[in-house]
C-alpha cells in the first residue's frame, strides 16, 4: 500500500502542479440594449417602455435616429415590435458614423442572419426606417450588443482546486463590485448549483476515479453574468484499483514429475498471496511463500508456468512466467549383466560379440580388455572391433551395460581370445545391406557374369583353405 499512497500523492502533485496555470477567460463586454444609450430618447418613449400596448408612430420615408456616444463593437440580437407585424417588411436599419447613414439592410435579413448587421461593425449611428409611403407603428425596439470602451462584467479570481478520489473541493475569491450576487457552477456544461456571494468554496462529490472533468464557474450579477472561469482536474486514482508489483527472480528446479518454483516477492504492503498458473490455467493459490512445488508432472514433457502476484483487494498483477521441462525418472536399479560374450580372432585384432540387454531404458554397452574401458563413448551395436592388439597374446574381454540413468550393470563373465596373424584381418567399411543387394545385382547381370564366375573359384578354394587352418589349429 506504500507503493500506491506514492503513486496517488504523485498524481496529486502533478494535479496540483497543472492546477496552478493560468485559466485565461476572454472578457466579454457588458452586453444591453443599446438604444437606451442614446443621447435623446425622449421623443420616442413607448419605444423603449417595454410595453407592447404602447407605440411611436414612424411616418413614411421617415426613421427614428440614435446617435451613440461610443461605438457599437458587436450585435447580439435584434427584435422589433410593430402593431401590425405586416408592417415589418417595411423596416429597414440604416448605419453609419457622425449622423449619416453610410449602409441600410432590410430588418427581416437582419432577423434571419444576425451576421448581416455584424458585417457592418463598428458604427456608432443608427436609424430604424420606414422604408414605406404609409405610416408605421412601431411597439418596442431592442438591439442587444456591446460598446467599445464597455466595463467587463469581472470573474472570480484565484480558482484552485484540491483533488480526490471521488471528490474535488474548490476555493476562490469573489469579486468586489456591490453589484456581484453569486457564482454558477458547472460540470462538463451541466449546471450544478449557484451559490450565494458569501460562498468562495464548493466540493463537488460523487465523481468517478481517475477520470477528466471541465468545471465552469460564472460570476452572476443579477440577470447579467460573467464569461466564466474554468478549470480542468483529474480525480485521483483510486489505491485499491492498483494492482501489486510482479514477482522477480523466478526459476524452475525440475525433476521427472515434479517441478519447484522460486521467486522473489514484490514490496507491496498490502500483498496477499500468489497465484500459480500451469499452461495458462490457474492451479493454486498460496499465501506469501516465495516457493511452490508442482507435482503429477509427467517426464519429459514440456510446461509453461506463472506466477501473479495478488493484494488484498484482490487486484492481479501482470504474470511471470517461464518454460521448463521435466527430467527423466530416475532409476536406481542397474541393468541386466550381457549374457553369451563372444570373441573372434582377426589379424592385430579380436571381434566381440554378446546377446542383446531387454531393459527398456538401456543406453549401451562399455568394453574392458584385460580390465580397462577401451570404448569412449557407449556401443549401441552388440558387436565391436578391438584393434591394435598384439598378435598371438591372449586377452580377457567383458562387457558393460548401461542405462540412460547412468547405472551400470557387473562386468559380463570373461571371454577369451588371442588375435591370430594368419586370419583375415578385418576390413572397415560403411557399405550397408542394400549396397551389396545393388552390388549383386549389378555384378550379375549382363558381361559381368562371366566375370564373377572367374573370380569366385578361386576365392572359394581360398577360403576353404583358411577356414581348414584355423579348425586344426
Amino acid at each position: 500500500m506504500r507503493f500506491k499512497k506514492c503513486l496517488a500523492v504523485f498524481s496529486l502533485m502533478m494535479i496540483m502542479c497543472l492546477s496552478v496555470l493560468p485559466s485565461f477567460a476572454s472578457a466579454e463586454y457588458e452586453t444591453e440594449n443599446i438604444l437606451l444609450d442614446e443621447t435623446n430618447i425622449s421623443y420616442i418613449p413607448a419605444l423603449l417602455d417595454g410595453k407592447d400596448s404602447t407605440y411611436n408612430v414612424i411616418k413614411g420615408q421617415y426613421g427614428f435616429p440614435f446617435s451613440f456616444k461610443r461605438k457599437i463593437i458587436d450585435i447580439k440580437s435584434i427584435n422589433i415590435k410593430t402593431v401590425d407585424e405586416k408592417d415589418l417588411n417595411s423596416i429597414v436599419i440604416g448605419v453609419g458614423n457622425d449622423g449619416s447613414v453610410i449602409n441600410r439592410v432590410s430588418y427581416n435579413s437582419v432577423k434571419k442572419d444576425i451576421n448581416v448587421l455584424k458585417k457592418l461593425l463598428p458604427f456608432s449611428y443608427l436609424q430604424i426606417i420606414n422604408n414605406s409611403y404609409s405610416e408605421v407603428k412601431v411597439a418596442e425596439a431592442e438591439i442587444i450588443g456591446s460598446f467599445e470602451g464597455a466595463m467587463n462584467i469581472a470573474d472570480i479570481t484565484n480558482l484552485s482546486s484540491t483533488e480526490s478520489v471521488n471528490h474535488v473541493g474548490f476555493t476562490w475569491v469573489n469579486p468586489s463590485d456591490s453589484k456581484f450576487t453569486g457564482v454558477s457552477i458547472y460540470k462538463d456544461n451541466e449546471f450544478l448549483k449557484t451559490v450565494d456571494k458569501s460562498v468562495s468554496s464548493y466540493k463537488v462529490e460523487g465523481l468517478e476515479a481517475n477520470k477528466n472533468y471541465t468545471f465552469k464557474f460564472v460570476a452572476l450579477y443579477g440577470d447579467k453574468k460573467s464569461s466564466g472561469v474554468q478549470k480542468g482536474v483529474k480525480t485521483l486514482i483510486d489505491p485499491k484499483t492498483i494492482p501489486p508489483g510482479q514477482v522477480s527472480s523466478l526459476t524452475a528446479e525440475p525433476t521427472y514429475q515434479t517441478v519447484k518454483l522460486k521467486w522473489k516477492r514484490p514490496k507491496d504492503d498490502d500483498l496477499a498471496g500468489f497465484k500459480i498458473l500451469q499452461n495458462g490455467k490457474q492451479i493454486a493459490e498460496i499465501g506469501l511463500e516465495e516457493e511452490f512445488t508442482v507435482k503429477n508432472l509427467k517426464q519429459l514433457t514440456d510446461y509453461t508456468f506463472s506466477v501473479i502476484s495478488v493484494d488484498k483487494d484482490k487486484n492481479d498483477s501482470p504474470p511471470v512466467s517461464l518454460s521448463v521441462k521435466t527430467l527423466e525418472e530416475k532409476d536406481d536399479v542397474p541393468p541386466q549383466v550381457p549374457l553369451n560374450v563372444d570373441v573372434k580372432p582377426s589379424n592385430g585384432a579380436l571381434i566381440a560379440s554378446w546377446d542383446k540387454v531387454s531393459d527398456e531404458d538401456l543406453a549401451g554397452y562399455n568394453v574392458y580388455v584385460d580390465g580397462k574401458k577401451i570404448n569412449n563413448n557407449l556401443i549401441t551395436s552388440t558387436t565391436f572391433v578391438i584393434k591394435n592388439l598384439e598378435n598371438g597374446k591372449k586377452y580377457k574381454i567383458q562387457v558393460q551395460a548401461v542405462d540412460r540413468s547412468k547405472n551400470s550393470s557387473e562386468l559380463s563373465l570373461a571371454a577369451f581370445g588371442t588375435p591370430d596373424v594368419n586370419t583375415m584381418p578385418f576390413v572397415e567399411n560403411d557399405y550397408s545391406v542394400k549396397h551389396v543387394s545393388d552390388g549383386v545385382g549389378t555384378m550379375f547381370s549382363g558381361l559381368w557374369l562371366a566375370l564373377a564366375f572367374a573370380v569366385s573359384i578361386p576365392l572359394a578354394f581360398y577360403v576353404i583353405y583358411k577356414l581348414k587352418q584355423t579348425i586344426l589349429s
